[in-house]
């Protein structure tokens, strides 16, 4: 627990300081895995994150995150996601430690810092998300645009290869990002993606998302289409395609969903994180379902503030996947979500997987967590 003690000193330390912009979370989280003809399997972690920002002195300023968890009653990391480091220890890391620079309508990041890309990105689902050590530069000069450069040496966190220490992404040769984002076209959001990991198992990544949301005084609907080009460094390329559509009913709270994916010429790669397909879901992806994959997702979900309890939404939905000969694997989530206030949160997500046909468990899997953000 000498972690935690860490934390809160920390936390008290740099707050006196009012210059130094604070702020983070304290987190706790429970999960259970029981595993069909098995045994169950659970887990559960405390800790959470500190992130402070020095004022800016000619547009310089320095950041750092602390991140750590720790175990309260249960350590078995078995068939879970994972709230620790290798060998189920407990841990603390300096996730983010960087050097900011802002100039016109430009900021320069140096260092470990969270990255949100489609295909490099936090991925908060347990304890300690995914952090890299990059340089990166966002460009807003061009009306309704946002351009991303981005040059990711390492990563470390829930993703990672190795959980609790940076290690590289693609060997010496690293990776190299370039996005935008574009709305200049109402009610729509257009973005475009290339990542370059030269001599990586997937040496190049394109990607392109297009998402519509239009609103009406009694209901709401929006679609999104995306096509990714990937190139593998032995074999031919493979191409996933990919169409969300959904329709809300303002009166009853609730939208309805569906999503497609499907793979072409190959298997599809979700990169680093959680990846951007509309139809993954909490423990299956589009990867899972290998070459010539497919995979179908439908949910729905309530806004419970339209019947007066504010704060709380509900959500169930299920996933399909295919593979190339035909065998199935499922997954039904049920999740909720309930705000106290602005500081205090919490989430809970029951899944059902039936998941043996692509290399994972027949399981239910109950996860629990709570935020307290300051």
């Amino acid at each position: 627990m000498k972690q935690i003690f860490l934390f809160v000193w920390l936390l008290s330390l740099l707050d006196a300081k009012s210059e130094t912009v604070v702020d983070g979370y304290l987190r706790g989280t429970y999960q259970v895995h029981d595993i069909q003809n098995d045994k169950v399997y659970k887990d559960d972690a405390i800790g959470g994150k500190i992130h402070f920002e020095t004022a800016s002195t000619d547009g310089v300023s320095l950041g750092a995150s602390l991140y750590t968890s720790s175990s309260v009653a249960h350590d078995d990391n078995h068939g879970l996601i994972s709230l620790r480091g290798e060998t189920h220890k407990s841990y603390t890391i300096l996730g983010e430690a960087y050097l900011k620079s802002e100039f016109g309508k430009s900021v320069l990041n140096i260092g470990r810092q969270e990255i949100e890309t489609p295909f490099a990105q936090v991925d908060d689902i347990g304890m300690i998300p995914n952090t890299f050590e990059a340089v990166t530069l966002v460009n807003s000069d061009m009306k309704n645009t946002t351009l991303f450069l981005g040059y990711i040496k390492k990563m470390a966190g829930v993703d990672a290869e190795v959980i609790d220490e940076f290690t590289r992404v693609n060997g010496s040769k690293n990776m190299q990002v370039f996005g935008f984002d574009y709305d200049g076209v109402k009610d729509m959001a257009l973005s475009g993606w290339y990542y370059r990991l030269d001599g990586g198992e997937v040496d190049k990544i394109t990607y392109i998302e297009a998402l519509y949301e239009k609103d009406f005084s009694s209901y709401s609907y929006g679609w999104g289409l995306q096509y990714s080009q990937q190139g593998h460094n032995i074999g031919k390329s493979s191409t996933v395609l990919g169409a969300t559509l959904n329709v809300g009913i303002k009166k009853m709270g609730l939208t309805f969903a569906t999503a497609y994916n499907e793979t072409k010429d190959g298997f599809a790669f979700s990169g680093f994180g959680g990846g951007p397909f509309f139809s993954n879901s909490e423990y299956l992806i589009l990867d899972n379902a290998g070459e010539e994959g497919k995979s179908k997702w439908i949910g729905v979900e309530l806004d419970a503030s339209t019947f007066g309890i504010n704060g709380l939404s509900m959500g169930l939905g299920k996933v399909t996947l295919e593979t190339e000969s035909k065998k199935e694997a499922t997954e039904v989530d049920f999740v909720a979500s309930y705000e106290l206030n602005k500081d205090i949160e919490v989430h809970m997500i029951y899944s059902d997987l039936k998941g043996e046909n692509v290399g994972e468990d027949d399981a239910k899997h109950l996860r629990v967590y709570a935020n307290y953000n300051f």
